[in-house]
């Protein structure tokens, strides 16, 4: 039998006993539902087929007065074993009658043992209470087994009005010879019986589920087995989940019917536990139950010793789960929504904490109250910064419903923000909504106006942007709006028409203290000379110092005006000021990830993509490309911003790792041109020309790089640190012998960088003017080109640089030094992963008689046993100190061991060490290093 193997020994040893001339008693307990009758049918069906006589009698609810009610079914079943014909029911004193039935007993014995079965102690009448105790104290000697069973149904076992202690059951309970508690089944057991009832094997989550919802209970479990027979997917469908939102009626039902004698307000209790758990407490109950006080409590203290209701720190609540949403499925949903705002209502006025209110203003009916909204507003606020989006947005739009018109907007441009958190295409379409409900032209519209413009741009649609801004600005200005409001949306308007290539109408000077008082409208004003000057190439010194002052200026959400601040970004990475830009880039990232704001995630990552793909980074370029095309919004018909760009660094990236396949996947797929967004085509066909040309394809990567050009041109940027498209197809132009056209674009390349000044345009412009100037000329620029390269900490383009010089040397028969720019080259390019590049200077090396070394300059084969060994103890996390203590060396000897292990690894501190020392023991154990040549 089911995880019933100690009641069975129980029962069996019982019968044992009487078999052997002497009399036993046992009594189950146990909840309702918890087997007690299963078995005592069991053990009249084993005593049977031991020969026994059985007799069972069954108190009744609510017949406990009634006296004599048990004992009158025993005399007579007894009499009709012993055959013989006995008067009715007589008004003999209890003891007369005791001392009748006994005597049956006695004699039925004689002739074969006799099983005495009696279900439901806990509702046995006085007399036949007081006949048990006269029978158990006579047991001796006797072939009879006395076996009952105790609910919980009643508490009130230890007397009732009227009745004397020793006629309790709860005292006559305790003359048993031996008590067993029922337990609930066990994972097994729950398995077996899901199995034969379902007809096929369940799986071991399915069954614990089971469990954990019934605590094993066999009511609750076979009344959970019809509910799930009746699931749709059938069997195999079911999963843990299905389980947890199961709440079948019969169960509430089942129970109220066992527990009507509790309590009056058993019902009501019950149905307000139901709502109010987890924590329910006595003023709460009472309130939802419109019972008194004092009968609650004293309901909630009968359901708890029934097994019903369990207690804990934070309050009542039910002992299964199963039985919690039996009872919530049994309540109406409008009467269920109004016993949760009379919750919410009632643990706001005792100064409850903010979660347990919300919990209930969630699913109640609006209150009609601002504290309601603002407790709503700040749990969404705290979902953001806790990562949980679609939390906050189910607070925000439950907040609604306690807003009046003039409040509403700033909800909606709330839900706007989070919906931009999904995509920018749900942005959109929850924006233009929102702004349906907004009357007036005042600053509430204004800013839902500018995060649709936000939203607009960065699916592509330009045009939509500039029409939402345009109309906005022209009815601010019929409007006679604030100076503030119309100052910054004429600055958004031109940088919406900088960004579609129209360029922006000169502005009147607006004095900022005047004027700026809020923080979006100084970032408008200084993003704008910041991203003019960048995308003209007028003026590095502008460009920086208004980026600065536009990222310098807070905003109230990671998506606030997030395309903006990202671009920014790319004007500090693209104006020399690398560094600075991967620190920002960083802390757009945590906090985007932090408010779970999936598309500002993917911009910050797109910009740190760019950020290593211009330093040489290719592992970093690698890693955020892939996960924006992975894990950032996606479009079914297109590309968004985001996408489009991460997708040519992507391609790029894998080139010059060696994975031309991988870049022919992601650059050369058919329908790219009508996929990507207006800004971003520029960037795709300048990675996706690059690739063509070094793949052999060089008339179709040089019509790549051309109309790239074209556009940029077009929309007034010529800057070629943004994409030195010219360089590339000078080099191309040269490849199929077009001398003229090649000079003439890298020394237009050449002077445009120059004019701006950024270190790596100049040094890349440099390179290329080098590789087209005449021979006597070709090694100083190429020097000046590396210089700058350098300084820019731009690696992989140095490395290339490095590669062309030792070529030059080589060609000038200068063969030691041509060696060591080829191998300062190939180590510049290991570090970056540059296995493409890697493979060239191989061959550039082996050409200049260079022999294989035993390691490389730099990377994890660089390093020295002893730098080894200190680097490993600090990746532990020991201290300088203690590593000297280790090793016994000096403290100074530490220092020096990993000041160079971090050049080495080009890592700054040793939080990056675990990652590199790992590096290290893989390739000990046979990680492929690429080899040195000397």
């Amino acid at each position: 039998m089911l995880s019933r193997d100690g009641e069975i020994a129980a029962l069996e040893g019982a019968l044992d006993t009487a078999g052997a001339g002497m009399g036993a008693s046992l009594l189950l307990e146990g909840g309702i539902g918890a087997g007690k009758s299963h078995l005592m049918r069991a053990a009249l069906a084993a005593a049977r087929g031991r020969g026994f006589g059985t007799v069972a009698a069954r108190a009744r609810p609510h017949e406990w007065h009634r006296p004599h009610g048990v004992l009158h079914q025993v005399r007579g079943q007894l009499l009709g074993i012993l055959g013989e014909t006995g008067p009715g029911p007589a008004p003999a004193p209890a003891g007369g009658q005791a001392a009748e039935v006994h005597r049956l007993i006695t004699a039925s014995a004689a002739t074969a043992p006799v099983l005495i079965a009696l279900d439901d102690l806990q509702w046995t009448d006085a007399p036949s209470l007081h006949w048990l105790g006269y029978l158990m104290a006579r047991l001796e000697g006797v072939r009879v087994v006395l076996l009952a069973t105790l609910g919980l149904d009643r508490p009130d076992l230890t007397g009732a009005p009227g009745r004397g202690a020793a006629e309790s059951p709860a005292q006559v309970a305790a003359g048993f010879h031996r008590r067993v508690v029922l337990q609930g089944l066990g994972p097994d057991s729950v398995a077996h019986l899901l199995s034969t009832a379902l007809g096929a094997p369940v799986d071991s989550g399915l069954a614990e589920a089971c469990r954990e919802a019934t605590g094993g209970n066999p009511l609750l479990l076979q009344a959970l087995l019809r509910e799930l027979r009746r699931a749709p997917a059938g069997p195999g469908g079911l999963t843990a989940e299905h389980v947890a939102a199961l709440g079948p009626a019969e169960i509430a039902e089942t129970l109220l019917a066992r527990l009507g004698d509790c309590s009056p307000h058993v019902r009501a209790v019950l149905d307000a536990v139901s709502v109010a758990a987890p924590g329910a407490d006595g003023d709460l109950v009472a309130r939802l139950s419109g019972a008194e006080r004092t009968a609650a409590a004293d309901a909630l203290y009968r359901l708890v010793r029934c097994g019903v209701l369990t207690e804990g720190p934070e309050g009542t609540g039910f002992r299964h789960p199963v039985v919690a949403a039996a009872f919530r499925a049994r309540i109406p949903p409008g009467e269920r929504a109004r016993l949760h705002a009379e919750a919410a209502q009632a643990l706001y006025a005792a100064g409850a904490p903010r979660e347990r209110v919300t919990a209930h203003l969630l699913p109640g009916a609006p209150v009609g109250e601002p504290w309601a909204r603002r407790l709503l507003v700040d749990e969404a606020d705290a979902a953001l910064l806790a990562g949980a989006p679609a939390q906050a947005r189910g607070f925000l739009e439950r907040g609604l419903a306690e807003c009046g018109p003039d409040e509403a907007p700033d909800l909606l441009r709330r839900l706007g923000h989070i919906a931009l958190a999904d995509g920018p295409e749900h942005a959109v379409a929850h924006l233009r909504r929102t702004v349906g409900l907004i009357r007036g032209h005042g600053e509430q519209r204004a800013m839902v106006l500018l995060d649709l413009a936000q939203a607009a741009a960065l699916t592509g649609d330009l045009t939509e942007a500039l029409r939402t801004v345009r109309e906005e600005a022209g009815e601010l200005e019929h409007q006679g709006a604030g100076r503030e409001l119309r100052t910054g949306f004429r600055a958004v308007l031109d940088l919406l028409e900088l960004l579609d290539g129209q360029g922006a109408r000169p502005a009147a000077p607006v004095l900022l203290s005047e004027v700026a008082r809020s923080p979006w409208v100084r970032r408008a004003q200084a993003a704008l000379p910041a991203m003019s000057a960048h995308w003209s190439g007028r003026n590095r010194a502008e460009a920086l110092h208004h980026a600065r002052l536009a990222l310098g200026e807070p905003a109230a959400t990671v998506n606030d005006h997030a395309v903006l601040r990202l671009g920014l970004v790319l004007v500090l990475a693209r104006s020399g000021a690398g560094e600075e830009a991967l620190t920002t880039a960083r802390a757009v990232l945590a906090a985007a990830t932090a408010e779970g704001s999936r598309t500002v995630v993917a911009l910050a990552r797109t910009a740190l993509a760019e950020i290593a793909f211009r330093a040489g980074r290719l592992p970093d370029c690698l890693d955020a490309a892939r996960a924006v095309l992975e894990e950032g919004p996606r479009s079914a018909e297109r590309e968004w911003l985001g996408s489009a760009l991460a997708r040519g660094l992507l391609g790029s990236a894998l080139h010059e790792t060696g994975d031309d396949e991988g870049a022919r996947r992601v650059l050369l797929a058919p329908g790219l041109d009508t996929a990507v967004p207006g800004p971003a085509l520029p960037d795709l066909l300048f990675h996706r020309g690059r690739l063509q040309i070094a793949l052999g394809r060089v008339g179709p990567g040089l019509a790549d790089l051309e109309e790239c050009g074209r556009l940029l041109v077009r929309w007034g940027r010529p800057n070629p640190a943004l994409c030195p498209w010219r360089s590339e197809a000078a080099l191309a132009h040269a490849r199929l012998g077009d001398e003229e056209a090649a000079r003439r674009l890298v020394a237009e390349e050449l002077t445009l960088a120059r004019s701006f000044g950024a270190p790596h345009a100049v040094g890349a412009a440099l390179r290329a003017a080098a590789l087209l100037a005449p021979a006597e000329e070709r090694f100083a620029l190429l020097g000046e080109a590396a210089r700058l390269l350098r300084e820019a900490g731009a690696a992989l383009d140095e490395a290339r640089t490095l590669r062309d010089m030792g070529r030059e040397l080589l060609r000038a028969r200068r063969t030691r030094q041509a060696r060591e720019h080829l191998r300062a080259a190939s180590a510049l390019a290991e570090q970056c992963g540059a296995l493409a590049l890697v493979r060239e200077l191989r061959h550039d090396m082996a050409e200049a008689g260079a022999r294989p070394r035993r390691a490389a300059e730099t990377g994890p084969g660089s390093l020295t046993p002893a730098e080894r060994r200190t680097a490993l103890l600090a990746a532990e996390g020991l201290s300088n100190r203690e590593i000297a203590d280790r090793l016994y060396v000096t403290r100074r000897t530490v220092e020096m061991h990993l000041s160079r292990v971090y050049r080495k690894l080009s890592i700054s501190d040793r939080r990056a060490l675990r990652l590199a020392t790992g590096d290290q023991e893989a390739t000990e154990h046979g990680a492929a290093t690429p080899g040195e040549c000397a």
